[in-house]
């Protein structure tokens, strides 16, 4: 993977559906994040768009028929050729991941992530929502993951940050200060 590249695509990306299209920001980012989602699950195809015996216009055909086959806007579609062009569709998940970076700054939205050991009820959702909400300054999306590791408690990750309020959490620090004492 390229870093700079899938940080110049993404930003280029963004620039111009700004420009050409504000009000479907939001439609765009669901476009890259569904087509994230489908390439994430069929890797073989990112694979076989950067192999150099497969001709640019074989790639330019698939890209064609996913932009078809899933109702992809024009723009997300021009993206999708672009990156075949220059075989650079190894950048795609990191050109989404920029672009929603940017969506997030513009709109001034945090994504967290959620991790407990059950499901979350719903009045636990909307606290953790309204206190991350207040510490960070912008609306927060929730993302729920469940992980019976934790054994309770929640850990909160937003960017580089992480919130460990978990017992599984507590429980090392406590095995660690008996194991400094014994």
């Amino acid at each position: 993977m390229n870093d700079k590249a899938e940080k110049v695509y993404g930003e280029a990306f963004f620039s111009l559906c700004s420009e050409e299209n504000p009000d479907g920001l939001s439609d765009t980012l669901n476009e890259l994040s569904e087509l994230k989602r489908v390439f994430s699950e069929n890797p073989e195809f990112i694979k076989l768009m950067g192999t150099p015996t497969i001709s640019a216009e074989e790639k330019l055909s698939l890209c064609e028929d996913i932009i078809k086959a899933g109702n992809v806007s024009r723009l997300t579609g021009n993206l999708l050729c672009l990156l075949a062009e220059k075989n650079r569709m190894s950048c795609f998940a990191g050109i989404e991941k920029t672009f929603r970076s940017l969506y997030n700054d513009k709109f001034k939205l945090a994504e967290i992530t959620v991790t407990s050991s059950a499901p979350l009820s719903e009045n636990l959702r909307k606290k953790i929502t309204e206190k991350m909400s207040e510490v960070m300054g912008k609306k927060v999306s929730l993302i729920e993951k469940v992980d019976k590791k934790l054994i309770g408690g929640v850990v909160i990750d937003y960017e580089s940050r992480r919130y460990d309020g978990s017992v599984r959490s507590r429980l090392d620090a406590l095995k660690g200060e008996l194991s400094s004492v014994i």
